[in-house]
């Protein structure tokens, strides 16, 4: 085609795009500029002609999906022993659980409105071993409490027979507790004479922590914390690795009955086909 004058710029390329993709390929549609070997369907900031006119769903030039997704929380203290900045603590008085909430510690600045958000995570936990050192008398199958030794918070449920306690299963391990600590297991209409001895005491230390919804707005060195009730509340990571989204069809916008032999008075980075009612479109640079 030839070229023409557009908003003080001049045309001068082509491309026809027939009636859109609703595939987003961050590598250019522009063979001239695009330096993958393969295709995309980034129109870069591209004007767009409509032969036929119609409706046109189109994401704008320069809109960005999501940013600062967490991707990675490092395994280990990327800090080391420098304790103004400690990124890496097991915690305490966690329990398994998916989901939880966390909050963010950034050294990056950051406007009010991209404040980092949204990281949920998955956890485990493992839990203490003990052995049974008083069966204890009335007891029944179900859930007991307990009190004594250096720590609290154990909880759990007990097996028995003729209501004596013959195992203890932890529900959760509690913290500040000793290998060795005595433990009496309480329960409603018992004897509240049944024991066990811890045997492993990692007091409710989290041993993995997954990314469940990957957030928005985090930066590489950010450190997170992970939130349940309960717990000591001191379960922290740093994040080692971000992700910046690509832009999806709900970022769209639709140019409604865009007049045939027309070009549209807004630079456009992608045509999607779903929406799109306008034919025989090209794009121009």
């Amino acid at each position: 085609m030839g070229r023409f004058q557009i908003d003080n710029s001049v045309v001068g390329k082509a491309l026809s795009i027939g009636a859109g993709d609703d595939t987003i390929d961050s590598r250019s549609a522009w063979l001239f500029e695009n330096q993958s070997g393969t295709l995309g369907t980034n129109l870069s900031g591209s004007q767009i002609y409509t032969g036929a006119g119609g409706s046109i769903k189109a994401i704008l030039s320069g809109v960005m999906g999501t940013q600062g997704t967490v991707l990675v929380l490092d395994p280990e203290d990327p800090y080391g022993a420098n304790p103004s900045y400690d990124a890496f603590s097991n915690g305490t008085g966690y329990v398994t659980a998916t989901g939880l909430a966390t909050t963010c510690t950034s050294s990056v600045p950051k406007s009010p409105a991209e404040q980092p958000s949204g990281l949920t995570v998955d956890i485990t936990v493992t839990l203490p071993t003990a052995s049974i050192s008083a069966a204890g008398t009335g007891y029944s199958n179900g859930a007991v409490t307990a009190s004594g030794g250096t720590g609290s918070g154990i909880e759990g449920t007990v097996a028995v027979s003729t209501g004596n306690v013959t195992s203890f299963t932890f529900t959760d391990g509690g913290s500040g507790y000793t290998n060795g600590d005595i433990v009496t297991l309480e329960q409603g209409g018992s004897g509240g004479n049944a024991t066990i001895t811890l045997t492993s005491a990692p007091n409710g230390a989290v041993t993995t922590i997954a990314i469940n919804a990957a957030g928005s707005n985090y930066s590489i060195g950010d450190i997170i914390t992970v939130v349940q009730a309960g717990s000591g509340g001191n379960a922290t990571r740093a994040i080692s690795a971000i992700r910046d989204l690509k832009p999806t069809a709900s970022d769209a916008v639709i140019f409604t009955n865009a007049p045939a032999g027309t070009i549209l008075a807004a630079s456009v980075d992608y045509v999607l086909a779903t929406g799109t009612t306008a034919t025989n479109m090209l794009a121009c640079k």
